[in-house]
């Protein structure tokens, strides 16, 4: 690769070429010196702007897109760091609704890999290299130490404590949204143990917002917040939240800090995002004055927050949500129960192989919601054998629910989208690859690729 220009696609290409993983404890050592190092050159213009800082398994990435859409709402410059992606790698790093340009992606790319042959120099870091994730958060520092912005969000990836994201050092307020059991392997087998990793982003002094959870996590999250002398505020969970839905959306009842009680209003169907909404104000509140923070310009970031692949309705009476564990299937369920369905819900579902996807299924047979369920694979090597998948087959043939297996989510799609009226459902779900796949599918299809 050439040292002066890097092209977007091989720009692309050497990012997918990184590793994922690795060991967790020195990776973070690493990013943390290496942090450190491009503040001391200047290559991260610390223009110390309001930091939000966002953990958990379940919703952090709708309560990061509500915190951006109000902060636009504002008429506040926000940078957004989130992930996964789901066509783009771009959609990680933006400013407002923008995708870093590409151009400024190679240029942010040549940039880190620059200084990070120097810091590999120094001595005790020589064999230091970032993992895929930690890379394009060094891009997006340098990204938006660029720019004079009023605020960035950064989520972090899995969990919290040893995330790369975890390395900045000031901090306007963290949140930590809900807290299952997910990426177990890497994370611990316990919710306890989890939510140590999730805390990991609380600092000494900083307001916290916690979702209300499991007890034994929420006694982990208040022994962090009380130990390093955090401000903390608790976000009621979706079943304690006053709502009622309406043509277009939800309205629900919260309880301000200025406001007193107020009633703001989410769009679409999905139950869950009154909590992340919640959440995110709640987070607000904690950073702005009421001067700066108007309700006008509150219920106007909710109404224009889209967040694709999270109960998105992309067509009449299809929708795709990229929920992908057993709690985001909970939730999908408690969504589709009230979506005002007056005909049948098909059902297509995918799940990577080190999902929980036997659970999944039963939570799903045992709904009784669903008059048909198709399976299909997922490109990639966390897809399902063809064995694997049979075998989700059966078991919710063995519950009593209509079921069939696709070789193909494209023909599936087709297919289903075809059986459907005006008076049916079809959901997509169980995978963010699956759904970035499919956008993929139906961009070229718009695109005439």
């Amino acid at each position: 690769m050439s040292d002066k220009t890097i092209y977007y696609d091989d720009a692309v290409s050497f990012l997918e070429s990184i590793p994922r993983f690795t060991d967790t404890d020195n990776r973070f050592v690493g990013a943390s010196a290496f942090y450190g190092y491009l503040l001391e050159e200047g290559v991260i213009n610390d223009l110390r702007p309001k930091v939000f800082h966002v953990a958990g398994t379940n919703g952090k990435g709708s309560v990061c897109e509500y915190l951006k859409s109000i902060h636009m709402a504002m008429g506040r410059s926000v940078g957004i760091f989130t992930s996964p992606h789901l066509v783009d790698v771009r959609e990680r790093i933006r400013i407002g609704d923008e995708l870093i340009p590409g151009d400024d992606f190679c240029d942010c790319l040549m940039t880190v890999m620059s200084y990070l042959e120097k810091f590999k120099k120094k001595g005790p870091f020589k064999d230091y290299f970032p993992v895929y994730f930690d890379y394009i958060f060094f891009m997006a520092a340098v990204y938006f130490g660029q720019r004079e912005l009023d605020a960035v969000i950064w989520e972090t990836g899995l969990g919290g404590r040893l995330d790369a994201t975890n390395v900045i050092r000031d901090k306007s307020v963290t949140i930590i949204t809900e807290i299952g059991m997910d990426h177990m392997e890497i994370l611990g087998d316990t919710v306890e143990g989890i939510a140590s990793e999730k805390a990991g982003i609380i600092r000494t002094g900083v307001p916290v917002i916690a979702v209300e959870n499991d007890p034994g996590a929420m006694n982990v999250i208040r022994a962090e917040a009380e130990a390093k002398g955090a401000p903390l505020a608790v976000a009621p969970d979706v079943s304690h939240i006053e709502k009622k839905l309406n043509d277009k959306g939800i309205d629900f009842s919260y309880k301000s800090h200025y406001y007193n009680n107020a009633t703001l209003e989410v769009v679409g169907h999905a139950v869950y995002q009154t909590e992340n909404a919640t959440a995110a104000v709640m987070a607000m509140e904690a950073v702005y004055s009421g001067e700066e923070l108007s309700l006008e310009a509150i219920r106007t970031g909710l109404m224009n927050m889209r967040n694709p692949g999270r109960m998105e309705s992309i067509a009449p009476g299809v929708i795709l949500d990229g929920a992908h564990n057993i709690d985001g299937i909970r939730a999908l369920m408690r969504s589709a129960a009230v979506d005002r369905c007056d005909g049948r819900r098909f059902m297509i579902f995918s799940a990577a192989k080190d999902k929980q996807a036997e659970e999944e299924l039963m939570m799903i047979a045992d709904s009784g919601l669903f008059d048909k369920v198709c399976i299909v694979p997922i490109l990639g090597p966390r897809g399902r054998s063809a064995d694997d998948l049979a075998a989700l087959v059966k078991i919710l043939r063995d519950r009593q629910t209509d079921c069939e297996l696709s070789g193909d989510f494209r023909e599936a799609y087709r297919e289903y989208t075809g059986k459907i009226n005006g008076s049916d459902r079809l959901y997509v779900c169980g995978s963010l690859y699956l759904i970035g796949g499919l956008k993929e599918y139906l961009d070229s299809l718009q695109n005439g690729r």
